[in-house]
């Protein structure tokens, strides 16, 4: 019924799989397209010996029914499909996978009030709460800075560096481990989480409390506790 409905309205459709998201009600902005960018694959076009396993990152896709079929299992492969315990082959296809993260680093990130020591880093669908809380403790004259990328891993290109510089990055998150601010000290950032795990949203009046107490307890001490 759902693509029916699609074909009539004959409009983009977007489905929201993320609870929090998908439970509330916003207005936003109507999105420009504009400059949404597209990325296109290189499709694989030759007629034989189809190395997929060769090149030192991403290697021409073959479509289906086209050139260029391969064996793909859970083993370590030899360039063409075939499966090998050869350290040589280990050692490249380790080195090739890994080399695709370097082609991922050119994501974007969002940096407000860049001289603040203390900023306030939220990820996920949470953004919006923890923005109505920053927006409410700038109001009131609290030196925070704000810094938003939906690109963690890896981060955008210098994000890390601005990361390291600040005494104090709060990540206020939906879980109970503090998953994303514990990734964040494991790259020599010094992070902290504000966390709920009660299966409710943050509500940006008791956040922006929690943050400005993290906030003035840091200033007052001049250290991180």
């Amino acid at each position: 019924q759902a693509l029916n409905w699609a074909e009539r309205y004959q409009g983009p459709v977007v489905v929201i799989t993320e609870m929090q998201q998908a439970d509330r009600t916003q207005n936003i902005r109507r999105p420009n397209l504009d400059g949404l960018v597209v990325e296109a694959r290189e499709v694989y076009k030759g007629d034989n010996g189809y190395r997929r396993y060769e090149s030192e990152s991403v290697s021409p896709m073959p479509i289906p029914g086209g050139p260029g079929a391969y064996v793909g299992n859970g083993s370590e492969h030899d360039f063409t499909g075939d499966t090998t315990h050869r350290p040589d082959h280990h050692i490249h296809g380790t080195e090739r996978r890994f080399g695709k993260l370097k082609l991922l680093n050119d994501g974007t990130y969002e940096e407000e009030n860049p001289g603040a020591p203390v900023v306030v880093m939220p990820w996920g669908a949470s953004k919006g709460v923890v923005r109505e809380a920053y927006n409410l403790l700038t109001s009131e004259r609290v030196d925070l800075g704000w810094i938003y990328t939906m690109f963690l891993h890896p981060l955008p290109d210098g994000l890390l560096e601005i990361l390291r510089g600040k005494d104090l990055v709060i990540v206020p998150e939906l879980n109970y481990q503090g998953q994303w601010s514990s990734i964040l000290r494991s790259e020599g950032v010094q992070a902290e989480s504000i966390t709920r795990y009660d299966g409710l949203p943050f509500k940006y009046t008791e956040l922006a409390e929690k943050i400005r107490v993290r906030a003035e307890q840091y200033v007052a001490s001049g250290v991180v506790l």
